[in-house]
């Protein structure tokens, strides 16, 4: 991850158009310049804007759901993913539709959209926290924590017992670049077994083999863009909830069998222990 010694922002206007994943409309998003200590803000057509933090998720069921302010904004993960990895401090998301476009089905196009508008300095320093003591949060057989180290490095287990997915783990240095080559490209998924389910619970109308595939018991809806592409995903979704924290940091992030619940409970969990005074 870049360790600029100022906060930045972008140096342009860019825009992405698609559809949503869960709902199937019609959505476009612009991602504009701002202000240093504005962080990431979103805003609707209605004219409501919610803050990227943790404290504005409202719904993390198969897509991290943010809503107040008269706005709600579905499936932010992928984008703040990209915005956090790729060093881009302050920006304000202009959303027109319910959700973010699924794009790929991956942060790939996000990456490629922040690398087309730049990235701008801006005068304000920017503060890098270091994690002091370990942070732990857990749910359901599931868990994660953050620990004290000198770099942002990751690791993600996760297991799926009777597909073809089974147990898959990686560990990585969380850099920019490695975010762009390695984890960015990681589609969206999910399991045969759950598809008919999330039809039936009203999500993932606008799904197809353009933005997602299946994880069959014996195989895979089509061909993988990483043998481990579900953990790298589930990295990735990672990645995007804990930057809803909303600062940045340096420490061992561990998750075994994420989840965007357990995600964003990290990342509260870390917006508690800022304020109860990490270390800068």
């Amino acid at each position: 991850m870049p360790r600029s010694a100022q906060q930045t922002t972008l140096a342009r206007p860019v825009i992405e158009e698609g559809i949503g994943l869960h709902t199937g409309s019609p959505a476009a998003v612009t991602l504009t310049p701002a202000e240093a200590d504005s962080g990431i803000v979103i805003a609707v057509e209605s004219g409501g804007e919610i803050p990227a933090h943790a404290d504005w998720v409202v719904s993390t069921e198969r897509a991290t759901v943010l809503a107040g302010n008269g706005a709600e904004v579905r499936g932010v993960e992928h984008l703040l993913a990209a915005l956090w990895a790729m060093g881009v401090d302050n920006a304000r998301v202009v959303l027109r539709g319910p959700e973010v476009p699924a794009c790929d089905g991956s942060a790939r196009p996000w990456v490629d959209l922040i690398k087309r508008a730049g990235r701008r300095r801006l005068a304000t320093p920017r503060t890098l926290y270091r994690i002091a003591e370990p942070i732990w949060v857990e749910s359901n057989g599931s868990w994660a924590a953050v620990l004290p180290d000198e770099r942002l490095n990751l690791g993600v287990a996760v297991d799926y017992p009777g597909s073809a997915a089974g147990a898959q783990a990686l560990w990585m240095s969380l850099t920019g670049a490695r975010f762009a080559a390695e984890l960015a490209p990681a589609r969206t998924f999910c399991l045969e077994r759950e598809y008919q389910a999330l039809l039936a619970s009203g999500l993932a109308k606008g799904g197809s083999a353009d933005n997602a595939f299946v994880v069959r018991p014996d195989g895979y809806s089509g061909e993988l863009r990483f043998p481990d592409e579900v953990v790298r995903h589930k990295a990735l979704d990672l990645v995007g909830d804990l930057a809803l924290c909303g600062f940045r940091f340096i420490g061992q992030v561990i998750a075994v069998r994420p989840s965007h619940r357990l995600n964003v409970r990290l990342a509260s969990a870390l917006r508690e222990r800022r304020s109860a005074g990490l270390r800068k």
